[in-house]
């Protein structure tokens, strides 16, 4: 069986204080500070348009999807031939299926050193590391491309240099 979270705090074996201080927490005795703001506002979003690996569609129709735009320039200038998006739309009639959600290609700037951190409801001491991610949503070229086979590039684009990891969110339908 698992352990609930905490478990080591509450048995007590990271000390008593930390066991107290998230009682404290857990009963409403004590709270911890507010976060909400301190990042600066929402970058825009960039409208993007692609073909679906799942849905068949028109060859003269295109899903829309978005992205961050920061996140587009960095990501589609890495791998501009293997995402298979495009951010203009043509002679193309872009169609919107409320239910799919386009597969998503993750890239993680991994920090290596980080810093040592307080937690705001224990105060016990652990390590905090920035970490940055952006994503931005591909889709296929060719009838017979599968996620894997698109996702399989796309990661070893946006892995090639080090200090960086990728990951695939699948699409949806």
């Amino acid at each position: 069986m698992a352990k609930p979270r905490n478990y080591w705090v509450l048995r007590g074996m990271r000390g008593a204080a930390a066991r107290q201080n998230l009682l404290n927490y857990y009963t409403g005795v004590s709270t911890r500070p507010s976060r909400l703001g301190t990042r600066g506002p929402r970058a825009a979003s960039q409208t993007l348009y692609l073909q679906p690996f799942s849905i068949p569609l028109a060859t003269d129709h295109v899903l829309r999807a978005t992205a961050l735009a920061p996140a587009w320039t960095t990501l589609s200038a890495i791998a501009p031939t293997q995402q298979h998006v495009t951010a203009t739309l043509g002679s193309k009639t872009a169609v919107r299926i409320k239910s799919y959600k386009a597969p998503r290609i993750t890239r993680v700037n991994l920090d290596p050193t980080g810093t040592v951190a307080t937690a705001d409801i224990t105060k016990l001491e652990y390590m905090k590391y920035d970490n940055t991610s952006m994503s931005i949503p591909f889709g296929k070229n060719l009838v017979a491309d599968t996620v894997a086979e698109v996702a399989a590039e796309l990661i070893a684009a946006y892995t090639a240099a080090p200090g960086f990891a990728a990951r695939l969110i699948p699409e949806r339908t």
